[in-house]
């Protein structure tokens, strides 16, 4: 398991690495159009300088930034003794740091965990999913909020979620500059000639698209942490009916959520931010998917259970392998 942990970061860090290329890119691109060749290296250096302090309130503020305006209040042993045992519980086994525990009051059936040290994380659980759930399946569901303190998918989810939003809001400003700006400005004061024709046509392409394929990078880091989370949460309970039972009350609920775009990426399943949502692209697999492959684990809790449910399910064979070692 610890194998496939490592894999995953690796993973991460790659896709991390072509967000950041995406949006120096941007910010060039930017530099480009408003100063000609000069303006290249300002510009990038600028996009990097906006995303690093929004990094660095992030890393800072934590759990604080996503938890904000959420109405949400800190739970102490004497506010809910049986939820604050599971997560004690929870946290001996997995060894993690007890984490703050928060009450969102709000009837929609959702939870997170969020943060960016597994020292300073907290978990959070909605008052829908608090109260229509029972002890063993409320377990199933923390113990997948924990796997992603533990697997540090909240770091990763948090400089990532930070990173697109940073992506998105130069992207807006280069769509804006280029399409009602100044439309006309660098091909009226420079020569004109075939780079500069490609330099044009990569910015109206990456004015168009750069948000677009910011998402997609983010989705990509998204959707198979979910799939990790739920086979180590089933570890760590040694019962996958128990998720796959809330999972399944999960999927029937509609209510109207909205988290924030870092914390739904961080919630056990795609909260509703509005009525009639479609999602051209989701944080999550699917969740039938998921209770499919929790009740096909009739061989046992471990990674390679996990992995011959996938593939029975999905009919695919594409989860990260790796060697036990004995």
């Amino acid at each position: 398991m610890y194998e496939l942990i490592a894999k995953n970061k690796r993973k991460s860090v790659v896709v991390f690495f072509s967000m950041g290329i995406l949006l120096l890119g941007l910010g060039a691109a930017v530099g480009y159009w408003i100063a000609g060749d000069a303006g290249i290296i300002v510009g990038a250096v600028i996009a990097l300088v906006v995303w690093g302090i929004q990094a660095i309130v992030a890393y800072r503020q934590g759990a604080k930034v996503i938890l904000s305006g959420m109405n949400a209040k800190e739970i102490q042993k004497a506010d809910d003794p049986m939820l604050y045992n599971i997560i004690e519980e929870l946290s001996m086994i997995s060894g993690l740091k007890m984490p703050k525990i928060y009450l969102i009051d709000t009837d929609a059936m959702n939870a997170f965990a969020a943060g960016t040290k597994p020292e300073s994380c907290v978990v959070a659980i909605t008052r829908g999913l608090r109260d229509k759930l029972n002890r063993h399946e409320i377990q199933g569901v923390m113990a997948h909020e924990m796997s992603h303190i533990y697997n540090r998918d909240v770091l990763y989810m948090t400089f990532a979620g930070v990173m697109m939003g940073t992506i998105v809001i130069i992207s807006e400003i280069l769509r804006r500059t280029f399409f009602y700006g100044s439309m006309g400005r660098r091909s009226s004061n420079d020569k004109g000639g075939t780079g500069q024709l490609i330099m044009i046509l990569l910015i109206v392409v990456m004015a168009v698209f750069a948000a677009l394929l910011a998402r997609m990078f983010y989705f990509s880091l998204s959707r198979k942490r979910e799939y990790l989370a739920d086979t180590m949460a089933v570890n760590f309970t040694h019962d996958p009916s128990a998720l796959a039972d809330a999972l399944q009350k999960i999927s029937g609920d509609d209510t109207i959520f909205d988290p924030g775009k870092m914390a739904s990426a961080m919630c056990i399943s795609m909260p509703k931010i509005k009525e009639k949502a479609t999602y051209l692209f989701s944080t999550h697999p699917p969740i039938r998917e998921r209770i499919d492959i929790l009740r096909a684990m009739s061989e046992g809790t471990t990674y390679e259970n996990y992995c011959k449910a996938y593939k029975q399910v999905k009919g695919v064979d594409d989860l990260p392998k790796f060697k036990n070692k004995k």
